[in-house]
């Protein structure tokens, strides 16, 4: 034992230059000459007084109490659910003469996108208008035959085939509102045509929702086809998160865990459990949903995330630095009166600089963070026998 007494003196006196803590180390560390203790006694306090705790320089921590343990880390991306992303597509072939709005933009409902110069469109306006026309002459033939039924001037077998007349037009130009509609034509646009009764090949592109412009394929001066896709349009009230979870951890992932979103701020919710696995990367797609919004998350964007489970045991945080190994167990100092106790605790995960321990802390304790390597100096050179 004094062999080992004098490697750790000779250790610690090369590195603290301050007499009265010199003295103080040579104290305990002769002193333990004296005493036999079992394996046990590491668990015994170290006992340092205010100056000596401040010749080393120890300083404490009191540990963040935490809800969840970490279970593992994981790509991801940044995702709209389906019913939210929308692509709005040329309902008739012709030339875009203009693009009004650009990629990322917001936009409401019924803005315009586009204009498409569309000489389809002009039959179109036409059959609307002559059906207008047509519906109006039946209605003033069914007023003015209602009133000479009235009167008894006209039979009723007549008024009867005024009104058959009067449905038949009033059901073709419902129609021929309808096509135009198909076509692209807002009912705005119709209301107008029908007011103004002029014709115009100009078709306006409009937004069917409150949304981004997540991509836009239109360009100035393109001839585009029936049906061919210019814009893709999202609602960002609802993002999702698509992670690769290796799959050996599969088995721990469990509904509603909670998912930190790495450099964001972000949290989000496991919402699904995929069933299957990629033969490529071996890894397993676990949905989540975001909470609430954050200007850093983006549809689109990969992140790195942190999923952890939901814990009854009393969980902690603190800096990595105060941990201490010792005969494949882990230790914190933890200040008690007359000076710091080696508590052993078990580590759930490490995250960078910090570490998580679900056992063998208490509410309120003050772990050292600063001088943790003297501390152990001692508390091994007291315990220790050989």
């Amino acid at each position: 034992m004094k062999n080992r007494l004098t490697r750790v003196w000779n250790s610690l006196s090369g590195r603290v230059w301050n007499p009265p803590l010199r003295s103080f180390l040579y104290i305990v560390l002769v002193g333990s000459l004296f005493i036999t203790l079992p394996a046990h006694a590491l668990e015994e306090l170290v006992k340092i007084n205010a100056e000596q705790e401040q010749h080393i320089g120890i300083r404490t921590f009191k540990p963040e109490a935490v809800a969840s343990i970490p279970l593992a880390r994981a790509p991801a991306r940044v995702t709209l659910p389906p019913q939210n992303e929308y692509i709005v597509s040329a309902s008739q072939a012709g030339l875009i003469s203009q693009v009004d709005v650009a990629m990322g933009m917001k936009i409401a409902k019924g803005q315009v996108l586009a204009q498409i110069q569309s000489p389809s469109l002009l039959g179109l306006q036409r059959g609307v208008l002559d059906s207008v026309t047509s519906f109006n002459l039946a209605q003033s033939k069914l007023d003015r035959d209602t009133t000479l039924l009235q009167e008894g001037i006209i039979a009723r077998m007549r008024y009867q085939e005024t009104q058959s007349d009067y449905e038949r037009y009033a059901t073709a130009a419902k129609e021929a509102e309808q096509v135009l509609a198909a076509a692209g034509i807002s009912d705005i646009d119709i209301q107008s045509l029908k007011r103004t009764r002029k014709l115009n090949s100009l078709m306006n592109v409009r937004s069917p929702i409150e949304g981004v412009v997540l991509e836009r394929m239109a360009t100035a001066g393109q001839r585009v086809d029936v049906l061919a896709p210019l814009f893709r349009i999202g609602k960002l009230d609802e993002l999702w998160l698509e992670i690769d979870m290796p799959q050996e951890r599969m088995n721990e992932v469990r509904m509603g865990d909670h998912v930190r979103i790495e450099n964001t701020g972000g949290t989000a919710r496991i919402a699904q459990i995929g069933q299957s696995v990629n033969p490529g990367s071996q890894s397993a797609l676990v949905r989540g949903v975001i909470e609430g919004k954050s200007q850093s998350i983006r549809p689109g964007q990969n992140v790195n995330v942190q999923i952890s489970h939901a814990s009854t045991d009393r969980g902690f945080r603190f800096p990595l630095a105060a941990l201490v190994n010792q005969e494949g167990k882990s230790y914190v100092f933890v200040r008690v009166p007359g000076g710091f106790a080696a508590r052993q605790v078990a580590v759930a995960s490490t995250e960078g600089r910090s570490v998580v321990i679900h056992e063998g802390l208490q509410d309120g304790a003050q772990v050292v963070v600063q001088g943790v390597a003297a501390l152990k100096a001692a508390w091994t050179g007291i315990g220790g026998d050989e």
